[in-house]
């Protein structure tokens, strides 16, 4: 992985969740990030399962075993890979108060506060009302209308790099000034964390819908373009 560059670009993440609420303790289980610039290219990829240090909840949906968590780092190990990641950048997520809120909630049973706020971010999903004809809410049907590849669901980089696609479609819409412009100018400080460039860890076995040859060659590429 290398330095976060030094032109404004995008990191679009996605994560799988024990569940939905964090008031309930819930976790992340995998995180997918991928590195976008201004104009919407990816310049690279970084993903890992998380050991949620509690039950996994409906692996049926997301697909992860036991034995895929216990070799995974906790969110401990890598956060600060992820704060690296996330420094100086717009946050943009498909459902992003869902995501934020989880990527924050993460930090904060650190004790670290984290300047993530969904609104300074860019919502795929928000923006599909105005990008994308019929409205369309779920993450395969806003890639459908757009013409993104969706290999599979319910795998966090397969989803991140979706998400990115949907962001790179409107990017290419919106003209050589898109509305969220002003959001760069708001990007706040990051607190600087260790980062132990903790390996990541991915599935040896595919989510439900996704093949196991989409799993190969999967964050091979760091992010910023760094393998």
């Amino acid at each position: 992985m290398g330095p976060i560059s030094k032109s404004p670009g995008y990191a679009v993440v996605d994560v799988e969740t024990t569940g939905f609420r964090t008031s309930e303790n819930d976790r992340i289980i995998e995180i997918g990030l991928v590195h976008l610039d201004p104009a919407g290219e990816v310049t690279g990829e970084w993903a890992t399962l998380v050991n949620p240090e509690r039950d996994l909840g409906p692996e049926h949906v997301h697909g992860i075993t036991v034995a895929e968590a216990e070799k995974a780092p906790t969110f401990r190990e890598i956060a600060g890979t992820v704060a690296t990641l996330l420094r100086g950048r717009v946050v943009a997520a498909h459902n992003l108060p869902f995501d934020a809120r989880f990527v924050a909630y993460e930090f904060a049973l650190l004790g670290v506060d984290v300047p993530l706020d969904h609104r300074l971010g860019v919502c795929t999903m928000t923006w599909a009302a105005h990008f994308l004809p019929g409205d369309p809410r779920t993450l395969a049907s806003c890639c459908a209308a757009a013409g993104v590849p969706l290999n599979g669901r319910h795998d966090a980089l397969v989803d991140a790099r979706a998400a990115a696609g949907l962001l790179r479609h409107y990017l290419r819409h919106a003209g050589p000034v898109p509305p969220w412009r002003h959001l760069f100018e708001a990007v706040s400080p990051w607190p600087e964390l260790p980062d132990p460039g903790t390996p990541w860890v991915r599935r040896t076995t595919p989510p439900p819908g996704t093949s196991a040859a989409q799993l190969d060659g999967t964050a091979s590429r760091g992010c910023d373009g760094k393998g």
